[in-house]
C-alpha cells in the first residue's frame, strides 16, 4: 500500500487521535492527495480533528488546496466559514486567479469575504479587481471592505481609485479615508482637502484627523485656510492635526498673515471636549506671544481635574512656561485658585532665568497671602530664582514661619547667597530647632555661609554640655577646609560621647591631618560595640585609598558582623594592591554567603594572576550562584 493510500486510510478512520496523526503526516509530507479528507474534517465537529485538519492545509498550500477551500465561505456553518477566510488568508496567493473570480460571485457574503481574504495576499494583482469591488460593486459592504483591503495591501497604484470613492456613502467613506492615510501617495493629501467641503462632520472630522498623521507639510497653508469657512469643532480637530504636522514650533514656522488666526483658533480649541484636541493646542500654544495667551491657559487650567486631567497640567506648564512671564500671567498670583496658583509656580520654576527673574517681586508680595502647599511650591522658585536683593524674605521666613518644608528652603537660599551678619545670626538660631531635618539643613547652611561669626561660635560650642551641639560644631569644624582646627578637633576625639568622636575623626581625615595620629583612634573606634560606628569607620577609612589603613581594613575582616566585613572586603578591592588578595580568601573561607559573594567581585574587579586562579577554584563551589558569580568574575577578567 502507498503512503497516500496508508494516509487516506487513516484519515478515514472514526479513531479521532489516528485522524489528527494522519494529518501531521499528510501536511509535513505535502501530501495533495489527502486534501479532500481534510476539507471534509474541516467540517466535522470534532475540534481537535479540525484543527489537525486545518494545520496540514496550510502546510501543504498549492492550487489545489486554494480552490478546494474556497467552496466552504459558502458554508451555512459560521465556524467553517472563519476556518476557510483563515487558511485563504494564508495561502491565497497561490492561486490568486481563483480567489478573484468569486468577486463576480451573485453571493454579496462571499464577495465580501473574498475582499477581505485578498487583503492579506500581498500581491498587486489583487489591487485592480478590489478597485473594481470598491467602485462598481452594488453591495455597499463589499466596496466597504474593498477599501479596506486595498489599505492593508498598502499599494500606491490603489490611491486614485480609492480618491473617486470618497464621493460614496459615508460608511464606505470611512475605510477609503483609513486606506489611504495607510497608502499615503502623494496625491492623496490635496484629493482629502479638496474632499473636506463637502463631506458631512464625521466624515470631515475622519479627514482632518488622517491628514494631521501623514506629515506632508504642503497641506498646512490649505488647512489653515479650511478654517474661515469650518464649524468649531473641526475648526478645533484642524488644530490638532496643524499641530501634528508642525511640531511644537507651531507658530513660528506659519506665515505672518496666518498666524494672528491660528491663535486664535487654537486658543478657541481649548475649550473642546477632547483631550487630545486640548493637548494639541497647549502645544502650539507654546510659542505665542501676549498676555491673551496666558490668560486663556490659565482660565482652562482651572476647570482640569489633578488626578484625571494629568497630562493637560504638565502641558499646560510647558506651555506657560514657554510663553513667559507677562501681565497675564503675573495676574495669577494676586488670585486664590490653588491650582492655577500651583500650576503658575512650576511653570516659573522652567523658565530662563531672566523670565524666572521678573515673577520673584509678585511671588514675594503675595506669599503671605497664601495656603500651605501654594506656599512650598513659591518657596522652592524663589529658592533657586531670587537674588541678595531678596535676602530680607528669607530672613522674616525664618523667624515668623514653622513649616519645615519653608523652612529648610529658606535656609538653603541663605546658606549659598548670603555672608550678612543678620542672616548668620538666624541661621545659628535654627541649630537649636526642634526638628533635626532643620537642624541638619541649618548646619549646612551655616558651613555654606563660612562666616566668621559663625566658626567663633562653633568654635566655644566645642566645649558645649550638650552633645547634639558639640557634635555640630565639630562636625561644621572638620568642614571647614581650616586646618587651624585640627587641634580641636584632636581634643574632640577623646569627648565622652562616640558620635562626637566619630565626627572629629571624619573631619581629621577630611582636614588632610596627619594620618599617623588618627591611627589608634581609628583602631579605638573599630572596636567600639556599635555595630554602625564600625561601619562608618571602615568607610572613613577606606576612602581615603591609603595604604597607611592597610591593616585596619585586614582586621575588620575578622569583625563579628558581616556588614562592616562587606564594607572593609569593598574598601580593600578598591586599593587594587595584590597584598589584599589572601586576606580576602582566608574570609571567603570562613564567613557567609553575603561575604563570599562580595568577595568574589572584588577578585573579579582586582584582575590579578592570583585573582583568576583563585576564582578557577571557586568554580567547583557547592553552592551553584557562588559558581556561577566566581564564572562571571573570570570572565571579566579575561575580557580586559
Amino acid at each position: 500500500m502507498s503512503e497516500c493510500d496508508t494516509i487516506l486510510s487513516r484519515l478515514r478512520s472514526d479513531d479521532s487521535e489516528s485522524v489528527r496523526d494522519a494529518a501531521y503526516v499528510a501536511g509535513t509530507e505535502k501530501l495533495e492527495c489527502a486534501i479532500p479528507e481534510l476539507i471534509r474534517h474541516i467540517q466535522e465537529g470534532n475540534l481537535g480533528v479540525q484543527e489537525a485538519a486545518d494545520r496540514a492545509l496550510r502546510v501543504i498550500r498549492g492550487e489545489k488546496t486554494v480552490q478546494a477551500v474556497i467552496p466552504l465561505l459558502a458554508s451555512e456553518e459560521a465556524p467553517v466559514r472563519n476556518a476557510a477566510m483563515d487558511i485563504l488568508r494564508e495561502v491565497a496567493e497561490d492561486d490568486l486567479e481563483s480567489v478573484m473570480k468569486e468577486l463576480k460571485s451573485s453571493d454579496p457574503d462571499l464577495r465580501i469575504f473574498v475582499s477581505d481574504i485578498l487583503g492579506s495576499s500581498n500581491s498587486l494583482f489583487a489591487v485592480a479587481p478590489l478597485c473594481d469591488a470598491l467602485l462598481k460593486d452594488e453591495e455597499v459592504n463589499v466596496r466597504y471592505q474593498a477599501a479596506v483591503s486595498l489599505g492593508e495591501l498598502g499599494f500606491a497604484d490603489a490611491a486614485d481609485s480609492l480618491i473617486q470613492a470618497l464621493g460614496d456613502e459615508e460608511w464606505v467613506q470611512f475605510s477609503v479615508i483609513e486606506a489611504l492615510t495607510k497608502i499615503g501617495a502623494a496625491q492623496t493629501a490635496g484629493a482629502l482637502v479638496r474632499a473636506l467641503s463637502n463631506a458631512t462632520p464625521l466624515v470631515a472630522s475622519m479627514i482632518v484627523e488622517a491628514l494631521g498623521e501623514m506629515g506632508d507639510l504642503k497641506i498646512v497653508p490649505l488647512l489653515v485656510e479650511q478654517m474661515k469657512t469650518a464649524p468649531a469643532p473641526l475648526q478645533n480637530k484642524i488644530c490638532k492635526a496643524v499641530v501634528q504636522l508642525l511640531g511644537d514650533k507651531t507658530l513660528e514656522l506659519l506665515p505672518a498673515d496666518k498666524r494672528e488666526q491660528f491663535t486664535e483658533a487654537l486658543l478657541a480649541a481649548l475649550e473642546d471636549e477632547d483631550e487630545d484636541v486640548q493637548l494639541a493646542a497647549l502645544r502650539g500654544l507654546s510659542t505665542a506671544q501676549g498676555d491673551d495667551a496666558t490668560r486663556k491657559v490659565m482660565s482652562t487650567v482651572v476647570t482640569f481635574d489633578v488626578d484625571r486631567d494629568t497630562d493637560k497640567l504638565l502641558a499646560a506648564v510647558e506651555c506657560l512656561a514657554h510663553i513667559g512671564c507677562n501681565s497675564g500671567f503675573l495676574e495669577v498670583f494676586h488670585g486664590d485658585n490653588e491650582l492655577g496658583l500651583r500650576v503658575a509656580a512650576e511653570a516659573v520654576s522652567r523658565m530662563s532665568h531672566d523670565e524666572m527673574r521678573k515673577a520673584i517681586p509678585t511671588i514675594i508680595s503675595t506669599f503671605e497671602e497664601k495656603n500651605l502647599l501654594v506656599q512650598r511650591d513659591l518657596i522652592t522658585v524663589l529658592a533657586a530664582a531670587a537674588g541678595s536683593s531678596e535676602e530680607a524674605f528669607f530672613q522674616n521666613v525664618l523667624i515668623s514661619h514653622s513649616d519645615e518644608l519653608i523652612l529648610k528652603k529658606a535656609l538653603y537660599f541663605l546658606g549659598e547667597n548670603s555672608k550678612a551678619p543678620e542672616s548668620a545670626e538666624i541661621v545659628f538660631a535654627m541649630l537649636s530647632h526642634e526638628s533635626f531635618e532643620v537642624k541638619d539643613v541649618a548646619l549646612e547652611a551655616a558651613i555654606a555661609m563660612n562666616n566668621e561669626m559663625l566658626w567663633i561660635r562653633f568654635v566655644s560650642r566645642v566645649e558645649s554640655e550638650d552633645p547634639t551641639e558639640r557634635m555640630m560644631a565639630v562636625y561644621a569644624l572638620g568642614k571647614s577646609t581650616n586646618d587651624v582646627y585640627v587641634d580641636l578637633l584632636k581634643e574632640a576625639l577623646s569627648d565622652p560621647v562616640v558620635d562626637v568622636r566619630l565626627v572629629a575623626f571624619e573631619g581629621l581625615i577630611a582636614l588632610n591631618a596627619d594620618p599617623a595620629s588618627l591611627m589608634e583612634q581609628a583602631k579605638v573606634l573599630l572596636n567600639d560595640d556599635n555595630r554602625d560606628i564600625r561601619i562608618a569607620v571602615v568607610d572613613m577609612i577606606g576612602k581615603t585609598q591609603s595604604d597607611l589603613y592597610l591593616q585596619y581594613l585586614i582586621e575588620a575582616l575578622d569583625d563579628e558582623d558581616d556588614w562592616v566585613v562587606v564594607r572593609a572586603v569593598e574598601h580593600l578591592g578598591a586599593l587594587g594592591n595584590d597584598d589584599v588578595v589572601e586576606p580576602l580568601l582566608k574570609v571567603f573561607a570562613e564567613r557567609s554567603a553575603l561575604v563570599q559573594h562580595k568577595v568574589v567581585k572584588m577578585l573579579g574587579n582586582l584582575g590579578t594572576e592570583r585573582c583568576f586562579g583563585a576564582l578557577l577554584t571557586m568554580m567547583s563551589h557547592d553552592d551553584p550562584e557562588i559558581c556561577d558569580a566566581a564564572e562571571q568574575a573570570a570572565n571579566l577578567i579575561r575580557s580586559r
